[in-house]
């Protein structure tokens, strides 16, 4: 709204002759009283249109916002996959990030600060109707933001690539998406000004919102919901505190893969052992965290050391869609060990 997107999208539709009603009580990791104030509004305004504009956390709300006012019922009966019984009313997202891909995703994510984890709603039915990504209102992002929402889009990339769910095509997707992120997002941390660098990072975040729809995210995600809701981290930020442990765990069981992704980074693949190569790739990736200045260890957020074994428990009792997702099969104690490497 500082940003004057919001002003300029509303004056434009008044001028074109349609009347508008603004929800702004979206925060970070919204909750579920946040979709059911949006709820709450829109009953009374009775929309025939919602648009989603903003960061993942707006444009989520949006989703299940259109879901209820359709289907009605309570937000908890839809949690899980495939649970929506069909299309909402009609949506459209503008996404202000490049970034979580919620534009074109399947997921509507939220915040359970009683149980301190995340919830996940997963169905077609949340794909919007149109999206519209203009790399220029990315602009106004500042570079922490720019940082934790391109390494989100770069995690989708990847976790994506190196899902069980993967697919060649998929695969195709996911390569383009660590390519162009990783060749764009340090320029647009460096100059948010930079248009080129927006525009590579907007269609970076788009592809792999695509693949995470196809292929699904897995363990970083997972390991990041109990440290994100309790600490209430960003989600991009709360993903990196994990990822690249993660990524130490999973080489060992997808060494051609890391090994292709090498090569999309720019590394001389013939230049020593496959083993090696994918070693570079993960050395690579710590260079551009680092270059990012994004927190990516779990003591520079904060997180107790003592909450590592319940937050192993939880992951391992309400994550196993993302856990079971990955080349490795991460045990309660692997997860234990990730946290106190990610330390």
């Amino acid at each position: 709204i500082a940003a004057g997107h919001t002003g300029r999208g509303i004056d434009s539709l008044r001028a074109a002759g349609v009347d508008t009603q603004l929800f702004d009580g979206v925060r970070e990791n919204p909750t579920t009283r946040e979709v059911d104030a949006g709820v709450a509004l829109a009953r009374d305004y009775r929309p025939d249109l919602l648009v989603g504009l903003g960061g993942g956390s707006s444009m989520d709300v949006s989703k299940l916002v259109s879901i209820l006012l359709k289907h009605g019922g309570d937000i908890s009966e839809y949690l899980g996959i495939d649970n929506i019984p069909g299309r909402g009313i009609p949506t459209i997202m503008i996404p202000t990030t490049a970034g979580t891909g919620s534009e074109v995703s399947k997921y509507g994510i939220f915040d359970d600060r009683e149980a301190k984890t995340k919830l996940g709603i997963v169905s077609l039915h949340l794909v919007t109707d149109l999206a519209v990504i203009d790399p220029e209102l990315t602009l106004s992002m500042p570079p922490a933001i720019t940082a934790s929402t391109g390494c989100d889009a770069f995690i989708h990339a990847v976790e994506g690539y190196l899902a069980t769910n993967s697919t060649p095509v998929t695969d195709l997707l996911a390569l383009e998406a660590v390519k162009i992120i990783y060749q764009n997002l340090p320029a647009a941390f460096a100059d948010g000004r930079d248009p080129l660098a927006r525009y590579n990072m907007a269609y970076g975040s788009f592809l792999a919102g695509i693949v995470l729809n196809h292929a699904g995210g897995s363990s970083s995600h997972a390991l990041s919901y109990p440290a994100a809701s309790e600490y209430h981290i960003p989600h991009g930020v709360g993903c990196m505190l994990t990822f690249l442990e993660v990524l130490e765990y999973f080489a060992p069981c997808s060494i051609e893969k890391f090994v292709r992704m090498a090569e999309v980074m720019g590394i001389d693949s013939t230049s020593d052992s496959p083993r090696a190569i994918a070693e570079r790739a993960i050395l690579e990736i710590r260079k551009m965290v680092d270059y990012l200045e994004i927190p990516h260890k779990l003591s520079a957020v904060g997180v107790d050391k003592n909450r590592f074994e319940p937050y192993a428990k939880s992951v391992v009792a309400k994550q196993q869609r993302l856990i079971t997702n990955g080349p490795r099969q991460l045990t309660e104690k692997d997860i234990i060990r990730i946290y106190e490497l990610s330390y």
